[in-house]
């Protein structure tokens, strides 16, 4: 089983967009506005989050591009396009699946489909959520995205692919069911036991620290007794 597949999340404050799951310290919920929570993944290599608009897919991703409003195209699974004086349709290679495409981009559809079929294959994955399981997706596989409504005022992307459809993962539950091997350390906190180095147990509550890094984290009483068991082993 490959524990170590490249995750597309973008950067904290910075410019790349993937971290490797070995590099994995711990994840925390996290809640930057006050209608929605996502999770906030603490690496040795920078801090990650998940994507949750199309801009960020568009910036990491080469191959996907917008054809039109509320869509974001991947270019390499585009299998045949359409065009007429309204704009076009684009096709989907072993499918009738298709999107629509605005007509500034129908002028050269053509162009954007070749270049997009001699870049190489995207190897990177997306943590996403569908039918309430969780996991790690092949974004190579995506057809097109589009924008899904999870709840008032609160929307996240949509990944349309051969075998139907996914949304990005948003809560700590989700992606302990991604990485199923983290350790829920509080009903927050995931942590990877392989980097732990250690706890600091006061009167009042336990932290536990990591290799290779200043982060620490809290861990339920519990929790912390359960864990002593697992790495005595």
């Amino acid at each position: 089983m490959d524990n170590n597949k490249e995750v597309f999340a973008p950067e904290i404050n910075g410019p790349r967009f993937s971290f490797f799951e070995s590099d994995i310290v711990a994840i925390e919920r996290w809640i930057p506005k006050s209608n929605y929570e996502i999770p906030y993944f603490i690496t040795t290599d920078g801090n990650f989050t998940v994507p949750t608009t199309h801009g960020e897919f568009a910036d990491g991703f080469p191959d996907f591009l917008s054809l039109d409003t509320g869509n974001l195209v991947n270019l390499k699974n585009v299998s045949r396009g359409e065009t007429a004086d309204y704009g076009g349709k684009v096709f989907f290679k072993g499918t009738d699946m298709y999107t629509s495409v605005n007509k500034l981009n129908s002028t050269n559809l053509s162009d954007l489909i070749e270049a997009a079929h001699k870049r190489p294959t995207d190897r990177r994955f997306i943590i996403g959520t569908v039918n309430s399981k969780s996991g790690l997706f092949p974004a190579k596989d995506v057809y097109y995205m589009d924008m899904w409504g999870a709840k008032k005022n609160y929307h996240v992307p949509r990944f349309h692919h051969m075998g139907g459809l996914y949304v990005v993962a948003l809560t700590i539950r989700q992606c302990q069911e991604a990485f199923p091997y983290l350790y829920p350390a509080t009903p927050g906190h995931l942590i990877n036991l392989s980097r732990v180095a250690g706890f600091e147990e006061h009167s009042y509550d336990t932290i536990v620290r990591f290799k290779d890094t200043d982060y620490t984290c809290p861990i339920s009483g519990p929790k912390h007794r359960a864990l002593k068991k697992i790495l005595k082993k």
